[in-house]
């Protein structure tokens, strides 16, 4: 009986670590990477801290601004023109 119970006990703890393990893979960043330095930036950055290049750019269309890695704006759909990147 004992050895059913650690038996089960040891099943258990090997679900629990191996959805530890799942949750801890590499998550990507919430925004994107720099296009100038091409390190990682959050989506609310206006600046990168890295090089102190402007992430955000403001939409020609609807006027939002549009982070500097998004090909199309958000709102509106319109898409980037390649100067604007």
């Amino acid at each position: 009986m004992l050895l059913l119970f650690l038996l089960s006990l040891a099943f258990l703890s090997l679900g629990i670590l191996t959805e530890l393990e799942r949750r801890h893979e590499d998550v990507q960043p919430t925004g994107g990477s720099c296009p100038a330095c091409n390190r990682p930036a959050e989506a609310e950055w206006l600046l990168c801290p890295h090089c102190r290049t402007l992430l955000k750019e403001t939409c020609g269309s609807c006027g939002r601004q549009v982070s500097a890695w998004h090909s199309f704006c958000p709102d509106c759909g319109r898409q980037r023109c390649a100067e604007e990147r």
